[in-house]
């Protein structure tokens, strides 16, 4: 606190100790977000490493989107779904010794594939159009 400009919080009877801190965390939040909106995030980084403090920043989304540690290790990786812009996703995270990673598309559609997938449990057309007619499954769209 006083790193930041707020000896007096320091000396506060509400932040003591832990317990206080907790019960008091909304308060602190607030002394905090009002103190680091006055400056710029790069004026803050000098302030906080001058004083030896350890600390993080937390990305928007858009930010992480731009990030280039998480482009290069492929944290974040482009999802082909056929848009001009890309979309960026989560690349997962399992690695398979011999084995191609299958690169990530869009999710599909409600019940795009129910029908292949019954047909793979052995059903057959008339079997699948039972189910729609009882209604335990959609119309095709």
């Amino acid at each position: 606190m006083r790193a930041i400009g707020h000896p007096e919080a320091a000396e506060d009877p509400r932040f003591h100790d832990t317990a206080d801190r907790r019960a008091h965390a909304s308060e602190i939040v607030d002394l905090l977000d009002k103190r680091f909106a006055t400056r710029p995030l790069a004026e803050w980084r000098e302030v906080l490493d001058a004083a030896g403090l350890t600390y993080g920043v937390v990305q928007t989304l858009q930010e992480c989107a731009h990030d280039p540690q998480l482009l290069a290790n492929q944290i974040l990786v482009p999802i082909d779904d056929g848009s001009s812009e890309p979309h960026l996703t989560v690349n997962s995270p399992v690695h398979l010794d011999q084995e191609q990673k299958v690169p990530p598309r869009p999710a599909p559609d409600l019940g795009e594939h129910t029908e292949a997938v019954l047909a793979e449990l052995g059903l057959d057309a008339d079997d699948i159009e039972s189910l729609r007619t009882a209604q335990a499954i959609p119309r095709s769209q």
